[in-house]
């Protein structure tokens, strides 16, 4: 055998890459390292690179693939990356570019005008969605911006503020089953006048009677408007409640003929149904105002704002206006829109230093106003208090008898003697009818001074006060202030016979220090006797001069004027007959005005379900606490419903519920069963319940209030604004 030639060639050899260098050909997803050391690396890197240090050592404890994924993560953010060291002590150490080299990597584009404004042009009618903007950037900053928008929104939802967006030119409306109802609302026959006025002004203040469509309509106008001319628009229009915001986007949804959240939407706390499309959003004042606190740079994407019901007036619509007047001067493209069933239009005039307004008419719908003493007359309602009130005034008339009688006595040709046994007999008599029950039909005797005297205490007073007057017994006085004070007898106390006060007494004799010192025990001055005349009438017509003036003064110092069923009762003859004011009169006394009478409201709902069986009832109530009441009594305790309860829905609406049940008001019964709508005046403005025949308003809200002496804020029941009762019309 032959021994192979040395000479002869060598086998192909190939060699293996050095372990030194591991992965240094792979990419980032093919090197395999735990997932909490790729977390932390990534936001190592994400802090150094928007961080002042020019460079960053990683430990040497690293393993050599960590190290290599750090490079080549490094590489794709733009880092120069560099290892140094041998076996333990390798590390690795991380250096940001100089601004040549960034620069050199970047490429620029310059454009002709012509070509920007035709971009321009494009991104307005086909702006780039969020998505579209994150795909342009690089892959390695996509992550961070899904979680900024995520977490934007989130932040977006719970504090109420409204999205971003750019104007775009609205696309051309559908055909709706609603085009033929629209054309028919009073409003529509204004559409050139409200879009050339609109256009030719900054502040236009609209008054639209309820039912004129302006709510709907005139967002609508301008959308339109801006479609037909090619113009960019992106209109907010606020509404004071929710529930208006919700319903009134949805129903101008439907009329255009598209689907909620695309064109139209809208934007509440905790609830949005927007999109890069949309350029009609209805919201509430407070999303509105919040957006508008946190910078200028909203305004300059908006071009319209509507403020409607302009004239409720809170702590957010006021901001909010506030904020409006400034923004318009800043803006000039800006356009703002007022509009109201009930404006001040002066008010507004004044505080935006002129703007036209525009009138628009209601529908013509006859709407028959029924007042109290028209309730009370045609239902025939009459509670206890009432039927006591005109028993107490028989007492009245008896009342006024004796006191004509005191101011014509003469003092020369009466004994006192006489006169004590003249009064005493007709005593019992009196007090048998006081203690039947309560006051008199004028008087303001406490319970305890009508119910708990004692017969020979009346006795005892009636004839201090008798001879006071008729005699100018002024010894009289320590009598009677001795029983006042042991006996725990009202200062106000009023004569069996007369209904005449201490006060009135003392002050028709002139008598000026017992005035002051019946004042100091808390005489009430404004109390009135049986012919209507309080102590002052009783100093001016017996011609006491000095007690006028103490009495005149006092009088103005008093800071508040209790209110009696006198004074709630209109004083012009014209208005009420005499027999309605004598029900009115009979039935403020009998109740009181600060609270709710949901007897009444209850008497007048069996009447009218005994009237017809058709048609919904809203009743506007001031709370929770009264709508929770008039519904149990409704359901459970008045057996003239509770009997046949399957024949009625209940429905409650105020701010507190949700949404979804708020909507289920407006929605139709079956056939057979009636609707009753216990409401708030959240029922009150921009959404209308198609099917209410019949609506019964308590005349009262409650309003937030400042208490300053205990800093506390606290829900007030007022009476209802006239523009308010208005608006229910």
């Amino acid at each position: 055998m032959s021994r192979p030639n040395s000479t002869s060639p060598r086998p192909n050899v190939v060699k293996k890459p050095s372990p030194a260098n591991p992965g240094r050909s792979k990419g980032l997803k093919d090197i395999r390292i735990d997932e909490e050391v790729k977390i932390a690396v990534n936001i190592a890197l994400e802090r150094f690179r928007y961080s002042d240090q020019k460079e960053m050592e990683f430990p040497s404890s690293l393993t050599s693939t960590e190290r290599a994924f750090i490079h080549r993560l490094a590489q794709s953010l733009g880092l120069v990356s560099k290892s140094k060291g041998k076996g333990p002590n390798r590390c690795l150490t991380l250096k940001k570019k100089n601004g040549s080299e960034a620069s050199s990597s970047l490429m620029s584009c310059t454009l002709t005008q012509n070509t920007k404004k035709a971009v321009c042009n494009l991104i307005q009618r086909f702006p780039l969605t969020n998505k579209e903007r994150t795909e342009l950037l690089p892959k390695t900053e996509r992550g961070n911006v899904y979680a900024i928008e995520a977490e934007n929104r989130e932040i977006g939802k719970t504090s109420g503020c409204l999205n971003g967006g750019i104007p775009q030119v609205p696309d051309k409306r559908g055909e709706s089953k609603y085009d033929f109802f629209r054309q028919s609302l009073p409003v529509f026959e204004k559409q050139e006048d409200i879009i050339r006025i609109i256009k030719n002004n900054k502040v236009v203040l609209i008054v639209g009677e309820t039912g004129s469509g302006k709510t709907t309509q005139i967002p609508q106008f301008i959308l339109d408007n801006c479609q037909k001319n090619g113009l960019p628009c992106r209109i907010f229009c606020t509404q004071p409640r929710r529930l208006a915001a919700i319903s009134v986007a949805e129903r101008v949804a439907a009329e255009r003929g598209e689907i909620i959240g695309q064109c139209v939407g809208y934007q509440i706390r905790l609830e949005s149904r927007v999109s890069p499309k949309t350029l009609l959003t209805f919201c509430t004042n407070g999303v509105l105002l919040r957006t508008l606190m946190g910078g200028d740079s909203t305004l300059s994407a908006i071009t319209h704002i509507i403020v409607d019901e302009v004239h409720e007036r809170d702590r957010f619509s006021d901001f909010l206006l506030t904020k409006l007047r400034d923004a318009i001067q800043e803006h000039p493209t800006l356009k703002l829109i007022l509009s109201s069933a009930a404006l001040d239009v002066n008010l507004f005039i004044r505080y935006f230093g002129g703007c036209p307004v525009i009138y628009i008419q209601g529908r013509p719908f006859e709407v028959k106003e029924m007042f109290l003493e028209d309730i009370l007359r045609s239902t025939g309602y009459r509670n206890k208090g009432m039927l006591k009130y005109n028993k107490e005034k028989q007492c009245e008339e008896k009342q006024k008898t004796t006191l004509t009688e005191w101011y014509s006595a003469k003092q020369k040709n009466m004994k006192p003697e006489t006169q004590r046994q003249r009064s005493v007999p007709a005593i019992k008599e009196e007090y048998d009818i006081l203690d039947d029950g309560g006051d008199t039909a004028f008087g303001q005797m406490t319970e305890k001074d009508a119910n708990c005297l004692e017969p020979w205490l009346i006795k005892e007073i009636d004839a201090c006060l008798s001879d006071i007057w008729l005699y100018r017994d002024k010894d009289a006085f320590a009598q009677l202030f001795h029983l006042i004070s042991t006996e725990n007898v009202s200062v106000d106390y009023r004569h069996s016979e007369t209904s005449a006060t201490p006060l009135m007494v003392a002050a028709g004799q002139g008598f000026l220090s017992h005035v002051e010192q019946l004042i100091s025990m808390g005489a009430n001055i404004q109390s009135k006797a049986s012919n209507g005349w309080m102590a002052l009438d009783w100093a001016k017509h017996f011609g006491q001069t000095e007690v006028v003036d103490l009495l005149e003064s006092y009088s103005a110092s008093l800071e508040t004027e209790d209110l009696d069923e006198n004074t709630l009762v209109q004083s012009d003859g014209n208005d009420l007959s005499i027999e309605d004011r004598e029900l009115l009169k009979a039935y403020h006394h009998s109740f009181d005005d600060e609270k709710v009478d949901l007897d009444l409201i209850m008497h007048v709902l069996f009447n009218i379900c005994q009237i017809t069986d058709t048609g919904a009832i809203l009743i506007f109530l001031p709370g929770y606490d009264e709508i929770v009441g008039l519904r149990d009594r409704i359901l459970l305790d008045d057996k003239r419903f509770a009997d046949n309860a399957q024949r009625y829905h209940v429905f409650m609406l105020h701010s507190n519920m949700q949404t979804s049940d708020q909507k289920k008001v407006l929605k139709l019964p079956p056939a057979g069963i009636r609707k009753i709508i216990l409401s708030t005046n959240i029922a009150e403005t921009s959404i209308t319940v198609n099917d209410v025949v019949f609506v019964i308003d308590s005349g009262k809200v409650k309003e937030k209030s400042f208490d300053a002496l205990n800093n506390v804020t606290m829900l007030k029941m007022v009476w209802i604004s006239k523009a308010s009762a208005k608006k229910k019309k």
